[in-house]
């Protein structure tokens, strides 16, 4: 199976000390990898810095081959479509002062020149699939919920067909009814395009239901495990915190 990311001795300093320092490990197509570990360990940082959102200290990315820290200028938009990323707070990627119309439609209509209209029709499976019903398009995203916005979110990544997507704490700040609705939408939709993933959590439940493999960031190392062998190593932890 080919990767679809491969990254290398990463490694990112900031003031007199390490975020993270040589972490490597790569993600198939259709594969998720967890990264995991508690508030403050870089997780999160790690995954900004994969897609350009941050500046690395050191280290090689390659994104389907191709060194994304080579890339000509005129290249670099080809690709940044192709790696999206779901905040854990969804309210930041929309404008307030735009309808929920136009925040969804807006990617294609700006990266492949289209009619709105247009767009709209062909992302009306995508919004079944997500279950947003059409006349959410016309609210502001001040009068959606953390659901909603986040189904919102999905419709405006997958509308692009990324080919890697790094979820940090996409579901955190949502109830737990909502939780299993999203988690289990972002599996279905991963599946259905067979995306990569880098699902970033502090919840060890929800690793083991929704990774492949794990990356455990303790120290400014990554430790890459599968699925089992981190549901070994973290079932004496979960005891210990259960006294």
């Amino acid at each position: 199976m080919s990767s679809v990311l491969q990254v290398t001795n990463l490694h990112k300093t900031f003031g007199h000390g390490d975020i993270f320092r040589d972490v490597t490990f790569s993600v198939n197509r259709g594969e998720t990898l967890g990264l995991f570990g508690p508030s403050g360990c870089g997780k999160s940082t790690l995954g900004r810095c994969i897609l350009g959102l941050e500046k690395l200290t050191s280290g090689t990315i390659f994104f389907q081959g191709r060194n994304i820290s080579t890339l000509r200028r005129k290249e670099r938009p080809h690709f940044q479509i192709k790696m999206q990323m779901i905040f854990q707070h969804p309210e930041i990627s929309f404008d307030p002062r735009r309808r929920l119309l136009y925040s969804i439609t807006e990617p294609l209509v700006f990266h492949e020149k289209r009619n709105p209209d247009d767009v709209l029709n062909t992302l009306m499976p995508l919004l079944h699939a997500v279950g947003l019903h059409p006349d959410l398009l016309s609210k502001y995203p001040g009068q959606l919920s953390g659901g909603e916005l986040q189904r919102a979110m999905m419709v405006r990544i997958y509308s692009l067909s990324p080919q890697l997507v790094v979820a940090d704490e996409p579901t955190s700040m949502l109830d737990m009814s909502v939780q299993a609705q999203i988690l289990n939408l972002m599996k279905e939709l991963q599946e259905n395009n067979h995306t990569a993933c880098i699902f970033i959590s502090h919840d060890p439940e929800i690793m083991q239901i929704m990774c492949d493999r794990v990356g455990v960031m303790s120290e400014g190392g990554c430790t890459i495990m599968t699925k089992n062998e981190f549901s070994e190593w973290i079932r004496p932890l979960l005891v210990d915190h259960s006294k």
